[in-house]
């Protein structure tokens, strides 16, 4: 019998070792984002693509360093927290030319090369009639497109619909949400036009930025410091500043070969 049970035992032992075995490479797996097309062509002219693809001009501009500076610090260029976030999931891009008009009494018009491209509003009961005095001085109109692009994640994934904040458009700005891609998948994006008058803004003017997220739900605690959170902040600090550069991206490239010891 204490053989039996022996036996009994190590066969356990080593299923357990599968199980965890196929649950670590499935965990592997890469989560995937499904974009498409319901105007058959759009996905070849103008494409859904990573948000790397859509870095802002000015920033391609900026220097690291500015020559004769008494500090090290350099310019924004140095903050990590920039390029993770200008990197961060797709941008929609406009699909076709579209011209606007919009008055102060509340008409507007637009028109698009083709009638496959239309477009519609929030009226303005809906939203803008709604905003604080200084932000409807700053708005027009809420502008919504009818978008030939629908997206859809695994179960349990959303994505964030983000502005295209750092573009620092004159005309418009695209306001931020979150679609439950997983089940939904239309992504009708909200242009708050900032002035009246007569706009252009031409095919392939990036609308917004998707993010994809995996819903979870968890705990927090706020507190003041201890010897825990302490330990987090040295460690921290100690990655970054005892380098003279990049000692955030080495901190990163550490935890994704070790992600089980942070």
């Amino acid at each position: 019998l204490k053989v039996i049970d022996m036996l009994y035992q190590v066969t356990y032992m080593r299923c357990i070792m599968i199980k965890k075995l196929f649950t670590f490479w499935k965990q592997k797996e890469k989560p995937k984002i499904q974009w498409w097309s319901t105007i058959e062509g759009v996905e070849k002219v103008t494409p859904v693509l990573p948000a790397k693809e859509f870095i802002p001009d000015w920033w391609k501009r900026v220097e690291r360093m500015i020559e004769g500076r008494l500090d090290d610090k350099g310019t924004v260029r140095n903050c990590p927290s920039f390029p993770e976030y200008i990197n961060q999931g797709f941008v929609v891009p406009l699909w076709c030319d579209l011209y606007l008009e919009i008055e102060q009494e509340g008409t507007w018009k637009w028109r698009t090369p083709d009638k496959n491209f239309s477009f519609a509003t929030h009226n303005n009961t809906q939203f803008r009639d709604w905003l604080p005095r200084h932000m409807q001085d700053n708005t027009s109109l809420v502008v919504k497109p009818n978008c030939p692009w629908r997206v859809k994640t695994p179960p349990g994934w959303s994505v964030w619909q983000l502005p295209m904040y750092y573009h620092y458009n004159t005309m418009f700005e695209t306001l931020p949400g979150i679609i439950w891609s997983d089940i939904h998948h239309e992504v009708n994006q909200q242009m708050l036009m900032k002035r009246y008058g007569e706009f252009f803004i031409p095919r392939g003017t990036p609308l917004a930025m998707y993010v994809p997220y995996e819903r979870n739900k968890y705990t927090y605690e706020v507190s003041g410091p201890n010897a825990e959170n302490a330990a987090w902040t040295n460690e921290a600090f100690l990655h970054v500043r005892s380098k003279f550069k990049g000692g955030y991206k080495l901190h990163q490239a550490e935890v994704k070969k070790c992600p089980v010891k942070h």
